[in-house]
Order: structure tokens, then sequence, then C-alpha cells
């Protein structure tokens, strides 16, 4: 049960099988819900992965270049540092979900303090538009 000082941490991000557009870049809790958006007729995979150690942060990783190691987890290759923990997730159409209210795309995480990934599986080039990186910073 929800109390008045509860927040409710929905988000809606928008998914199509070339990009993806994650709605922040950090936030200091890892308790939140997302509710991916696909507009396109196709099912779109994605991945979340754990870059860093869980309790610590990437320094910079906003700006670092993530290709390598995404493109090895896309050829179904372990990178050694990293945590997948949702593989090949699929996001169905919109216009496929029957009740806007039970959607299958409606995914609640609890992460604790860390660099996270979140990538497009499905692409075959990789770039900055196909992937975010985002950082939970306390375990709150």
């Amino acid at each position: 049960m929800l109390s008045c000082e509860d927040q409710i941490n929905i988000f809606e991000p928008s998914v199509t099988a070339e990009k993806i557009e994650f709605p922040f870049e950090d936030r200091d809790s890892g308790n939140f819900s997302v509710i991916y958006q696909n507009e396109t007729d196709e099912t779109i995979s994605f991945s979340l992965i754990l870059a860093s150690k869980a309790g610590t942060l990437i320094e910079n990783s906003k700006n670092l270049d993530m290709c390598e190691g995404i493109n090895a987890i896309r050829s179904n290759k372990i990178v050694l540092e990293w945590t997948v923990l949702n593989y090949n997730y699929s996001i169905i159409p919109n216009s496929a979900v029957e009740n806007e209210n039970d959607t299958p795309n409606l995914i609640s995480y609890n992460l604790p303090k860390g660099t996270y990934i979140i990538t497009l599986m499905d692409e075959i080039k990789c770039s900055k538009e196909n992937y975010k990186v985002f950082d939970i910073t306390s375990n709150e």
C-alpha cells in the first residue's frame, strides 16, 4: 500500500529497433519501474547489464565507448567484468498489448549501486543510439 509520502517511480522509455531513449543518466535509488514503449510493429530485444562491480561506479561512464563489450554480449560471448541481468528480454509492440493496465512491457527494478548498460540486442551496428549507460548512486 502506498502512503502519501511514497513516490511512484514509473518511467516510459521509447524504443525502436535502432534507438533507445532511456529517461535518466543517474538516480539515487535503484527502485523504479519501467514501461517500455514500442511503437513499431516488431518485437524488440534488449539486455540490462551491470557493468561495474555491485556497490561501485565506473568513473566517467557516460563518456566511455561500451561497444566492444556490447558486441561481445550480442555475439553470446561472456564479458568477465559485466553481469547480465536481463538477457534478450522482449519488448512487444504496443499495438499487441491487449490490456495496457497489464502490459508485459512493465518491469520493476530494485538495483544496487552500480553502473548499468541497457542495450538493444537485435541491432548489428553498435552506437550510443542503441545503448544507454546509467548510474544508481546509492543503495537506498
